[in-house]
């Protein structure tokens, strides 16, 4: 059985995150190789517009639930008219709803699943039945679906993401946005940067605390936070009661973030759960020293002591004195830096990423074939 050059993903999902952003990267570098790909989601969301705006071929349908019988009968005909020989999907529903289209096609697609994040109850049926195989971006992550001894261990498979480290070379030297550049020209402290979704779990407001507790030994030192989300409000209304409007810029969403990563003494990632995280990898790529919790797939990425300095999450002591050693010391914190960009350009390079993916709908196609 030969490998198709074609390729579906699928998207539930509205929004842009890095799971989005990492999607859009596969199907850009697999046309680079000369695979088409077609990206089906909702119509008149973000991952829709910014697709098409980076010229990636989409098709869109509503994945309204996780079993919607227009949404199936659409994509099965899609997969139908391109005889696509792998599905990617990335949401609940487009998953569930890709998986039953499949099984209308013959030949059958290879089925593939990617879970970058878990909440709630993990169910068996997705992993052994409804996907052929499912990718997850960590080591910690596999162990956590794995933790259910339903799951068979054999069809989850750990997958790094690929990070286009060529193209964050590139935009790093781009401009800033006004309203970023004007900020940081109004001040000359060191800044820590936090590139990462508005939501409960990525710190914003322990770093608040942090930042409130440093301001007598720094006070000069800003915090630039880029990325949007439910917590916005929350964040806001913490810096107003801590008095630190003029300290703290929230950027909203900055895509490419890559520009902002030069003008950084560190890079902080306080989550307290994180899957694995992209935006320390593509610190260090850059050579900027990293400051992020010791929790979740980070640990896969910053060795403490040795690439970056891993911290307790959720302790705000720590991280005031982790931040205070760091600042103090910019010159060891570069060098860290500098030894773990060559081993995340290495493991996390797109080149290895799309390895991994083919080599899965390889192995099924030698199944299939049996």
């Amino acid at each position: 059985m030969r490998r198709s050059k074609i390729l579906i993903f699928t998207e539930s999902s509205r929004n842009v995150g890095g799971q989005e952003l990492q999607l859009m990267q596969q199907m850009a570098a697999m046309q680079a190789q000369g695979i088409a790909c077609t990206l089906v989601c909702p119509p008149g969301g973000k991952v829709d517009a910014v697709a098409r705006a980076r010229g990636l071929a989409v098709e869109n349908v509503a994945f309204r639930n996780s079993l919607h019988l227009p949404s199936i009968l659409t994509l099965a005909a899609l997969l139908r008219r391109t005889r696509a020989g792998m599905v990617i999907c990335h949401s609940g529903h487009d998953a569930n709803n890709a998986a039953v289209a499949a099984r209308l096609v013959r030949p059958r697609p290879f089925v593939l699943r990617s879970r970058t994040y878990l909440a709630g109850r993990v169910k068996p049926l997705p992993y052994n039945v409804l996907a052929d195989a499912t990718m997850v971006p960590s080591h910690y992550l596999r162990n956590a679906l794995l933790e259910n001894p339903a799951i068979r261990a054999e069809r989850i498979h750990v997958v790094y993401p690929g990070i286009d480290f060529a193209g964050i070379d590139q935009r790093s030297h781009e401009a800033l946005p006004s309203h970023v550049a004007d900020w940081l020209a109004a001040g000359q402290g060191p800044l820590l940067l936090h590139v990462a979704m508005l939501r409960g779990e990525k710190g914003h407001l322990l770093m608040l605390e942090v930042l409130a507790q440093l301001r007598q030994r720094w006070p000069q030192l800003r915090y630039l936070i880029a990325g949007d989300g439910d917590a916005r409000a929350a964040i806001e209304a913490r810096i107003a009661e801590l008095g630190l409007q003029r300290q703290v810029l929230l950027a909203g969403s900055v895509m490419p973030a890559s520009c902002l990563f030069r003008h950084a003494e560190l890079l902080v990632m306080p989550s307290t759960y994180e899957p694995l995280g992209m935006s320390q990898i593509e610190a260090l790529a850059l050579g900027v020293p990293v400051v992020a919790s010791h929790t979740g797939g980070i640990p896969e990425t910053v060795i403490n002591g040795r690439t970056g300095m891993l911290v307790a999450p959720g302790d705000v002591d720590a991280w005031v004195a982790a931040i205070d050693q760091a600042l103090s010391a910019p010159q060891a914190m570069r060098e860290l830096a500098q030894q773990g960009a060559q081993g995340v350009r290495a493991r996390f390079s797109v080149e290895h990423n799309l390895q991994q993916i083919l080599a899965l709908q390889a192995d099924f196609a030698r199944r299939q074939a049996r």
